[in-house]
């Protein structure tokens, strides 16, 4: 059975029941689930950083499932020969996270978090692998922030994590390289807190699919109107769009409202924002942002990502940059 076959048949029942994985699936990521023991207990706050993590790694595994499928409809003129391969693999390895993820909570008596279903605006293997990047950064991302909230309270599930992480980031850089980008544009990637991973990814899923989600706060969502080409640059001004009606904006509307920016190991930075219409503002980009940056509205100015995760009116919104 060919590469693709084997992995359109396997992928398609362990996204449906991730446990077991059969031979294809660990053939093809490279290797199978751990056989370290897992911790008999985990914090309620882990927990619900690892629900997170399952409910991204089930978005992750699909659209590179069915990107995988597509691609090979849609050609890889232009692109390495072992485009489709390194696809492969890479789903076959979200397939093994997932598992991962799914039997550590199952063996604590946690729920797992089942896939939902997903819609993704892509129509071209340009545009699949340039989204690659992006579902990628916002993976990574979460996986730091998890990371650093499991380090006072679960440090046995820190190895784990790091040897996740490392993965995900040599798939953003394949998936960057595909893109005629710098593989290594940044000395840190950028992390971000679950909450706004989780309201990040719900733009790819359709609304009331999911038949369990982790107890997450949605927020209001926040739109940006790119300058002219594909990506931003320091000196971009930014048009910013969102639902003034929704609480808690409808609250703060009369305050100065703000764009927090957050990127690599850097405190937020703050932007003023001016208004230009209901539900509308203009913000300059702060200088020295490289790599991809995340930005939120916001009435206050905290030093720390999860204080400005509390204060949260709209977003965030993923930029990239370089």
């Amino acid at each position: 059975m060919n590469i693709i076959a084997a992995f359109i048949w396997a992928s398609s029942i362990a996204l449906a029941a991730p446990a077991p994985i059969c031979h294809n699936i660990t053939d093809i990521a490279g290797g199978g689930l751990p056989n370290i023991e897992a911790p008999p207990f985990l914090s309620q706050n882990t927990v619900l950083g690892l629900q997170i993590a399952n409910f991204l790694e089930n978005l992750e595994a699909f659209f590179f499932v069915d990107g995988l499928k597509n691609i090979t409809t849609w050609g890889i003129n232009g692109y390495p020969n072992d485009t489709i391969e390194v696809v492969g693999k890479i789903a076959a390895q979200e397939i093994i996270h997932i598992t991962t993820i799914v039997n550590l909570l199952n063996t604590i008596g946690a729920a797992a978090i089942p896939p939902c279903k997903y819609g993704f605006p892509v129509t071209s293997t340009k545009e699949f692998l340039a989204l690659g990047n992006t579902i990628t950064s916002v993976g990574i991302g979460a996986t730091i922030g998890l990371s650093e909230s499991i380090a006072a309270t679960d440090p046995a599930l820190i190895k784990s994590l790091s040897s996740i992480i490392t993965v995900e980031s040599r798939h953003d850089a394949f998936f960057r390289i595909s893109d005629g980008k710098a593989p290594n544009p940044t000395p840190f990637d950028t992390g971000i807190s679950g909450i706004w991973a989780y309201n990040l990814a719900l733009s790819f899923v359709v609304p009331g699919s999911c038949t369990v989600e982790p107890p997450v706060p949605i927020l209001p969502t926040l739109s940006v109107s790119p300058p002219s080409g594909p990506r931003f640059t320091n000196t971009s001004t930014i048009e910013f769009a969102w639902d003034p009606k929704q609480t808690p904006i409808s609250f703060e509307a009369s305050k100065q409202l703000f764009i927090g920016w957050v990127n690599q190991l850097n405190v937020p930075t703050y932007t003023k924002l001016t208004p230009t219409g209901e539900g509308k503002g203009r913000a300059n980009m702060p200088f020295g942002l490289e790599g991809v940056a995340f930005a939120v509205l916001t009435s206050q100015r905290p030093d720390d990502i999860n204080d400005l995760t509390s204060t949260t009116l709209a977003g965030p919104v993923i930029l990239p940059i370089s």
